[in-house]
């Protein structure tokens, strides 16, 4: 008989990825909609830039939080984007927003601990947060009000063992991009509570018609409790890259670099200067 794995192994929940998979066995008309893969291919000055790199001998060791560069250059992103006040030596770079999530949860939930999500929700984040010991709480949003954020649906479930609040915005799976008032409901448990919040923004990009996507560490009093999470997944179709980065206030953001300096050292280095060029390059390839 094999050795056991460890119990944060086998008493966590399953991945759900190969859901299409299953439903085809079943037969019938199906639309592919598991997988956010871009079907953009990465843009041409990003691959160049990342060869460049890779031929001028870019491959050695570099910095544990991220190339110092692409770190200005996010933080500028930031400021001006994102209307977060982050200096360069509040970014973190990671692989992916996975990566990013998981050194968030390992970092501040402890065994017993919960995390609040926000239902329907990216199921992915489940998995990280048990991994860590915590157990994750839905708090289900009303499909007949547009899965609006409302304190009524959220407060009941906040307990005195509620240590964060994972909010998804833009939201996957429903779309939702939430308004400035809808996040304001969610400062104001976070501070009345004392609970972190862990923002999935990776959509932030991915927005129609007259929604405008709103970083919840731009409201006041904010940043010092938020960890938001970024990448260059979906915007720039760099999926296959794994590449994302982490704004926090620097006191949040030194247990994470704890967490990724022991996992993995640091993200690959010539591929941060396809990110640097992604990041500083014409804005015309995000409008296509």
């Amino acid at each position: 008989m094999p050795p056991r794995p460890a119990r944060r192994i086998t008493q966590t929940s399953p991945k759900d990825f190969g859901m299409y998979a299953k439903a085809a066995r079943r037969g019938g008309d199906l639309i592919h909609l598991e997988l956010g893969m871009p079907v953009e291919d990465t843009p041409a000055h990003i691959k160049e830039a990342t060869i460049a790199a890779l031929r001028r001998g870019e491959v050695h060791y570099s910095d544990l939080q991220g190339l110092p560069e692409l770190r200005a250059a996010l933080a500028r992103k930031l400021q001006r984007q994102n209307l977060i006040d982050a200096s360069a030596d509040e970014v973190l770079i990671t692989n992916g927003l996975t990566q990013a999530s998981f050194a968030a949860f390992m970092a501040y939930l402890d065994e017993g601990d919960e995390v609040l999500l926000l239902g329907p929700y990216y199921p992915q984040h489940i998995g990280k947060a048990e991994l860590a010991g915590a157990r994750v709480v839905t708090a289900s949003l009303d499909p007949s009000d547009g899965f609006s954020i409302r304190r009524a649906a959220i407060e009941p479930h906040i307990t005195p063992a509620t240590r964060a609040i994972a909010l998804i915005n833009p939201c996957n799976p429903t779309g939702r991009v939430y308004r400035r008032e809808e996040l304001e409901v969610i400062a104001e448990l976070a501070t009345r509570h004392d609970l972190l919040v862990f923002s999935d923004e990776v959509y932030e990009e991915i927005v129609y018609d007259d929604a405008q996507h709103l970083s919840i560490a731009a409201l006041p009093g904010m940043k010092e409790r938020t960890i938001s999470m970024f990448a260059f997944t979906k915007a720039y179709a760099m999926d296959g890259w794994r590449l994302g980065y982490v704004a926090a206030d620097a006191a949040l953001l030194e247990p994470l670099l704890k967490i990724t300096a022991n996992e993995v050292t640091h993200v690959n280095t010539f591929i941060q200067y396809g990110a640097l060029a992604a990041v500083t390059g014409p804005g015309d390839v995000l409008a296509r």
